[in-house]
């Protein structure tokens, strides 16, 4: 093994966020449910299916197998060297799509398929069943689901959005705050220029009463 075999040449591979006990695909054992991370150079989830317990082969991980040698791979993931070479056997061909003609009849939806359209999205689970994601949304609309998305995915986006609802009630409040103190020095400039207004028209007062006395006074010769 050269030096440079165990060494990742393309990238960069970032470690997925993923929450525990949600359902994915591995390229190589199929639908997995995420149970935790690694503690490897690159930590990756972990995914057990029928008591096993495995590095889920999918997103970065899947095109480094296919990239990077074996050795490269095994050095990353901290997996053996026999694995890496079994996931790139596994990833050579990309993962057939079964196809539906007019010619070939439709696709039986199967009790597991029914399951499992009910824990991933719409786009995974038509590439999963090897249909169309308007043939899922149809079969999802009969089974009276509202969408694909898994619960933990739901409350993170009711999350994201009570997030925004609050940094929004912040900008306002924050510009409501500036807009009252705004108005307090309105208010604090007009009653000074209207007392320096008072003081001075009962100076131009005080003035013409002064001329007007003087000119009643007699002139004594």
């Amino acid at each position: 093994m050269t030096p440079t075999s165990s060494k990742l040449r393309f990238g960069p591979y970032v470690t997925p966020v993923m929450a525990s006990g949600v359902f994915v695909e591995c390229e190589v054992r199929g639908l997995v449910k995420i149970i935790g991370v690694s503690s490897a150079e690159l930590p990756w989830p972990i995914g057990e299916r029928n008591g096993q317990e495995e590095l889920v082969v999918f997103k970065a991980l899947a095109r480094a197998v296919r990239q990077e040698s074996p050795q490269a791979v095994a050095s990353a993931w901290g997996v053996s060297l026999a694995m890496a070479e079994r996931w790139k056997k596994a990833c050579r061909q990309p993962r057939q799509r079964k196809k539906q003609t007019l010619a070939s009849p439709p696709i039986p939806w199967k009790p597991s398929d029914d399951e499992l359209i009910g824990k991933v999205s719409l786009a995974e689970a038509a590439r999963l069943t090897g249909r169309t994601v308007t043939a899922v949304r149809k079969r999802r609309r009969m089974l009276g689901l509202p969408d694909g998305r898994l619960a933990v995915q739901k409350a993170a986006r009711m999350e994201s959005l009570e997030q925004l609802a609050e940094t929004a009630c912040n900008v306002l409040r924050l510009r409501t705050k500036a807009l009252g103190e705004s108005l307090a020095e309105l208010r604090t400039t007009f009653i000074r220029s209207k007392a320096t207004v008072a003081f001075w028209r009962s100076q131009q007062s005080s003035r013409q009463a002064l001329d007007i006395g003087r000119r009643r006074e007699p002139v004594t010769g």
